[in-house]
């Protein structure tokens, strides 16, 4: 259950900052969001210091003494942003650089990039990850071209292909992993089958045993003992 609040809040607070971003009192709900976040990482860190590591939904999160704060140094981070930013954006906005447009943009992606950093952090899936770490790039993305100039578009391009290259060899990292998962977990089943027939050969017998045959046989074409020719036999069959 804290786990899903640290992860819901922030969500919840792109979904409502969507809609109200561009009044007045966004900023203050922006910072109430992060707040809120803040605190139930910090309630989640003092729950793991009590009792330890623990999973959530299905094993698809889990969180452990290491990386619970790790959560809440993002949170924290999260939190004095926005607090720092509510008087530059207000300024910045009051010049005419910003429209309501994307003041609303900008309150709603911050807190959208909160909950991907925190999904990473908290996700006990790989593909899970991959599909946060790809998230937190495009809501970087739509930051950083926030102004629409030429120069904050072409950082945005620049950032986004850079980040783009990673996250695809990511991507084939994950389906090599989960392909590497689904072989091994085939040989594991037929592994208690083919367990008695491996006990009654050496190890190696098999690869010995066509050069020692063909050894037998050249042997026994050259007419020697009876003993060279019971093992040629014994090959035959």
């Amino acid at each position: 259950m804290e786990i899903l609040l640290v992860l819901a809040l922030p969500l919840a607070g792109g979904v409502i900052l969507a809609l109200v971003g561009h009044r007045r009192y966004a900023a203050e709900v922006n910072s109430l969001f992060s707040f809120l976040t803040l605190a139930a990482a910090i309630r989640l860190a003092v729950l793991v210091v009590d009792r330890g590591s623990f999973v959530a939904v299905d094993e698809l999160f889990f969180v452990d003494p290491f990386n619970v704060f790790l959560v809440a140094l993002t949170a924290f981070v999260s939190f004095t942003t926005t607090l720092f930013s509510r008087p530059y954006m207000r300024n910045e906005a009051a010049k005419g650089k910003l429209s309501p447009n994307m003041m609303r943009l900008y309150h709603s992606m911050f807190q959208v990039f909160g909950f991907t950093m925190l999904l990473a952090l908290l996700t006990n899936n790989i593909g899970i990850l991959w599909v946060a770490m790809e998230a937190a790039t495009l809501a970087t993305v739509l930051l950083v071209s926030l102004y629409r100039t030429p120069a904050s578009l072409e950082a945005a391009w620049k950032y986004f292909i850079l980040c783009g290259v990673g996250i695809a060899q990511a991507l084939f990292g994950t389906i090599l992993v989960y392909f590497g998962r689904a072989r091994a977990r085939q040989w594991r089943q037929r592994a208690p089958v083919d367990a008695p027939l491996r006990r009654k050969r050496p190890v190696g017998a098999d690869r010995a045993r066509p050069r020692l045959c063909l050894f037998a046989g050249r042997l026994r074409h050259q007419g020697r003992s009876r003993a060279v020719a019971q093992l040629a036999a014994g090959c035959a069959r």
